[in-house]
């Protein structure tokens, strides 16, 4: 069954429809047929139901918003935990028909399925369909599938016929699909990729592969735009990544605190708290974060949040613990019990990615990168929390585990395992 002229690779592309409100609606059969959003913990919405869309409801969309213009809308916080099983169900089913997969995100994942026309006596658009149906009656969520050449096509495929549709796109009908496909709808040329091609006239994704390559040079595009190019003729210039992702895309603390308090330095400490153990995993990761979120719920279980974008792409608390402090009385108001609290790193970068900013802010915070690398060693050795920011410290000295784990001498605390740790509040850096 010889389709290599129309497929010279097979690649499938497999997106979640509203991952993480469908995974709600999946758990919960209450929720079946009903508007819902997630991102009640962040304070604005991070996924929604098709009901919710009908509603006029968009991704976000802050909630105070949301309430008014969709009140019979669900809101719901985000359960990452159950997105990420779900998650490795996808992936599992799909490594079932392939041991080529790649775990591409959260609700995301490709199948390069090359060869296997052959060994099953089915076309790709046979296989590729009985993926997706093993994937939607054992998740009980719809997905978008695209087949094509090339991951980027295979990509844009996916999305023509969302949700729950199935496009194959074969190299006969790459220049069709192409001439209604805007150029910031092509993944790889998004924000100021884009906008530089818009500004040359190159408004479709057909536009752009009508450009010799002497053009892009010219113009000063550089290797991963010159692959997406090449991708979208047909020419499979991007492998898949086999296996997990070792880097996440984003890390998220979140922590409830008893009993609920109306203290603002005691709730920023429990910020403060949640943003330490969020840079510890970053730096373990080898990455640094250049946009965060941060929430408070209350005692009426209520959300109020904020979105922000750093000066610069950071691992270490202290710039982020500034940035939030500026915008505490955003989510903070008097004479309310707050119960919870929650921080998201995002924009996860490793650091040979990062561009310092014009304004020093990432020169500065290297200088404190050693101190930090040091913190996470004695951590690692006596305990977490051996070593720990004073604007944590509220937060650590009130926390019930924190009164479990003392002794009536001094800073000095035994554990059950015989081991010791010393409680000492990093202040800051002496110069």
């Amino acid at each position: 069954m010889d389709q290599s002229s129309s497929y010279p690779r097979a690649i499938v592309h497999f997106d979640g429809d509203s991952f993480f409100a469908s995974v709600e609606q999946a758990k919960d059969y209450r929720l079946r047929g009903k508007p819902v959003v997630t991102g009640g913990e962040r304070g604005s919405v991070t996924s929604l139901s098709k009901e919710a869309k009908m509603l006029g409801a968009h991704r976000g969309m802050p909630m105070q918003e949301i309430r008014r213009v969709c009140p019979s809308v669900i809101v719901l916080a985000g359960d990452y935990t159950a997105y990420s099983i779900y998650a490795k169900r996808m992936y599992a089913i799909a490594k079932t028909f392939t041991t080529n997969v790649e775990e591409y995100s959260i609700d995301e994942c490709f199948a390069d399925i090359t060869g296997l026309n052959e060994s099953r006596g089915q076309t790709y658009e046979e296989i590729a369909e009985a993926i997706k149906e093993k994937l939607e009656l054992s998740l009980g969520i719809t997905f978008g599938v695209g087949l094509a050449p090339s991951k980027t096509l295979a990509k844009v495929a996916s999305k023509r016929n969302k949700p729950a549709g199935f496009t194959a796109l074969p190299k006969e009908r790459i220049e069709e699909v192409l001439k209604d496909t805007e150029i910031y709808d092509v993944w790889g040329l998004g924000g100021a990729h884009s906008a530089h091609l818009r500004g040359l006239g190159v408004v479709t994704a057909f536009d752009f592969i009508q450009k010799p390559a002497a053009w892009l040079k010219e113009h000063g595009f550089t290797k991963p735009v010159r692959d997406t190019w090449l991708e979208l003729q047909g020419y499979p210039s991007l492998g898949l990544s086999i296996g997990a992702h070792a880097k996440p895309q984003s890390v998220m603390v979140t922590r409830t605190f008893t009993p609920p308090s109306m203290d603002r330095e005691y709730i920023f400490s429990q910020l403060s708290k949640n943003v330490e153990a969020a840079c510890a995993k970053v730096r373990r990761a080898g990455l640094k974060a250049s946009a965060l979120s941060f929430y408070l719920k209350t005692q009426e279980f209520t959300y109020h949040g904020v979105q922000l974008d750093l000066l610069a792409a950071y691992d270490a608390p202290p710039e982020i613990l500034k940035a939030i402090r500026k915008h505490f009385n955003e989510v903070y108001a008097e004479g309310i019990l707050y119960r919870a609290s929650g921080v998201t790193l995002r924009c996860l970068r490793g650091e040979n990615a990062v561009t310092p900013d014009l304004f020093g802010a990432y020169a500065e915070s290297q200088e404190k990168v050693g101190v930090f690398r040091a913190q996470d060693l004695v951590n690692r050795r006596y305990g977490r929390n051996t070593i720990y920011l004073g604007s944590s410290m509220q937060a650590l000295v009130r926390s019930e585990a924190s009164y479990r784990k003392k002794v009536s001498k001094g800073f000095v605390s035994a554990s059950t395992d015989g081991k010791k740790s010393l409680d000492i509040p990093y202040l800051g850096t002496a110069h």
